[in-house]
C-alpha cells in the first residue's frame, strides 16, 4: 500500500512501481467473490498459481533483491567514477566537440552515449534483479519482450523530462555561478507539483489501462468511507496491474483535479469487500492526515540542502579530476556521484518519516471501519502475495523500507 510522491531529487518517472502488469483482460469485480472474467486462453486471476511463500524463499527473494540492487548501485558508481579519474569522460567530451560546435548539443550527445554506457553495463543486473529472479520465485506475469518494451517506454517518457533538466542544470551552472543549485531546485520544486498534479491523469495511462471501478457494493462501500473521511476524490480506478505481477497494491495518488485512488486488479480479485475497504481506508488516512504534502515538503527541503552540499564538494573536488570549470560538461558525471553519496543520508531519513506516516495511516484505517480483523488479514494476503519479509534486519528496514516491517505493523494493530 503506498501513495505516489515525486522523488525531487532526479524527478524519475516510475510508471507507477516500474512493471505492474502486462495482461490485457479486464478483471471484473465479482460481489460473491468468484473468479474474475478473463480471456479464454488465461487463468482467471483467483486460478493463477500464488507464489511460493515458505518463510525461507521469502528471506532469499528479499536478500537477493536487495543485493542485486546494491550490486547494480555500486557498479554504476564505479563505472562512473572510473570514467571521470581515467579521463575517459574528458576524451568523450573532446570527440563530440571535433563533430560539433552547438554547446547544447554536446551536452546531450555526452549525456546519451553515458547512458547508453550505463544502461549495457547494468543490464545484466537489471534483468535478473527485476525479470529473471521475479519469474524464479513465481511473481511475474511478464515476457521478456514485454518487459524490454515497458522499460523502453519508460525512458522515452522520461527523455523529455530529462533533456529538459539537464539543459536547465548547464544553464544555471554557467549563469549563476556557485549559486546554481538554488535556481535548480526551485524548479525541481516546480516540477514535481506539476507531475503530481498530471501523472495520473497523462502519464500513467501511458502504461496501465485504468477503468472506472464498476458500480456495486464494493463502489458504495468507498464512497461512503470518503464521505465519512471528509474527502473528495476524482474517481475510484481499478487497474490491470496483472499485466506484469501477480503482486496487488493500492494508491491514492495525484493532487488537487487529479486526486484519486487506484486499486490495482489484484486486489480486487483476491480480496473480500471488507479487506480492500480496510485498505482503501489506510490510503484515506495519507490523504486526511496531508502526508502527500508533508512528503513533498520534505523533498523540497531535502532536494534544496541536498544539492546545496553537492554544489560545494562538486566545486571543491574538480581539481581532483584536473577540471578547471564547474561547468565542464565531462565533470558533470562527477555531481551526478554527490548527489547520489547524498541520498544515501536523505534517503533513510525520508524513509523514518514515511514510516510513521504508515503507522498512522494503519491505525486510522482501523478506528475508520472499525474492522481490525479485516484489516490485519489484508496485511497478511498482501505479505503473502508481494512476498514480503516480515522481519528483515533492523538496519535493512532503516535504510530502505518506506514502510514498518510487516510484524511491526500488525504487532501495532493488534495492539489498537
Amino acid at each position: 500500500m503506498q501513495y505516489c510522491y515525486v522523488n525531487q531529487t532526479t524527478v524519475q518517472l516510475t510508471y507507477v512501481q516500474q512493471a505492474l502488469m502486462q495482461r490485457d483482460g479486464s478483471v471484473l469485480r465479482i460481489t460473491n467473490q468468484s473468479a474474475p472474467e478473463a480471456p479464454p486462453d488465461q487463468l482467471p486471476l483467483q486460478q493463477v498459481p500464488r507464489p511460493n511463500t515458505r518463510h525461507q524463499d521469502v528471506k532469499r527473494y528479499q536478500q537477493l533483491k536487495l543485493r542485486a540492487g546494491l550490486a547494480q548501485s555500486l557498479l554504476v558508481f564505479v563505472l562512473i567514477f572510473a570514467l571521470v579519474a581515467s579521463g575517459l569522460t574528458s576524451t568523450l567530451e573532446e570527440a563530440i566537440r571535433n563533430r560539433t560546435g552547438q554547446e547544447y548539443a554536446v551536452l546531450l550527445i555526452f549525456a546519451l552515449i553515458l547512458g547508453v554506457v550505463e544502461s549495457i553495463v547494468s543490464f545484466p543486473l537489471r534483468y535478473y534483479s527485476s525479470f529473471l529472479l521475479e519469474h524464479r520465485y513465481g511473481l511475474s506475469n511478464q515476457t521478456f519482450g514485454a518487459w524490454l518494451w515497458q522499460r523502453a517506454k519508460g525512458s522515452l517518457v522520461g527523455a523529455p523530462f530529462f533533456i529538459f533538466l539537464l539543459a536547465l542544470l548547464y544553464y544555471c551552472l554557467d549563469a549563476f555561478g556557485p549559486a546554481w543549485w538554488l535556481p535548480v531546485a526551485a524548479v525541481l520544486f516546480i516540477v514535481s507539483v506539476v507531475l503530481a498534479r498530471v501523472a495520473p491523469v497523462l502519464i500513467f495511462p501511458l502504461f496501465y489501462t485504468f477503468r472506472p471501478l464498476e458500480e456495486g457494493p464494493l463502489r458504495d462501500r468507498l464512497l461512503a468511507l470518503c464521505t465519512s473521511a471528509g474527502v473528495a476524490v476524482r474517481g475510484l480506478f481499478v487497474f490491470n496491474m496483472s499485466k506484469t505481477t501477480k503482486k496487488a497494491n493500492a494508491a491514492f495518488t495525484g493532487i488537487g483535479r487529479a486526486k484519486r485512488i487506484i486499486l490495482g486488479d489484484t486486489l480486487v480479485a483476491n480480496f473480500t469487500d471488507e479487506e480492500i475497504e480496510t485498505i482503501f481506508a489506510h490510503e484515506l488516512g495519507h490523504q486526511t492526515m496531508n502526508h502527500l504534502w508533508t512528503m513533498m515538503a520534505l523533498g523540497t527541503l531535502t532536494t534544496f540542502v541536498g544539492l546545496f552540499l553537492a554544489a560545494q564538494l562538486y566545486d571543491a573536488s574538480l581539481a581532483w579530476f584536473g577540471f578547471g570549470s564547474r561547468q565542464t560538461i565531462a565533470a558533470l558525471p562527477l555531481l551526478g556521484l554527490w548527489l547520489g553519496l547524498i541520498s544515501l543520508v536523505t534517503t533513510p531519513l525520508t524513509n523514518i518519516v514515511s514510516r510513521a506516516h504508515e503507522r498512522r495511516a494503519d491505525a486510522y484505517a482501523v478506528r475508520l471501519t472499525q474492522n481490525k480483523n479485516a484489516f490485519l488479514s489484508a496485511l497478511n494476503k498482501l505479505g503473502r502475495m508481494n512476498m514480503a519479509d516480515h522481519a528483515p534486519h533492523p538496519a535493512v528496514e532503516f535504510l530502505f523500507y518506506s514502510h514498518p516491517s510487516l510484524d511491526k505493523r500488525i504487532q501495532a494493530v493488534e495492539a489498537l
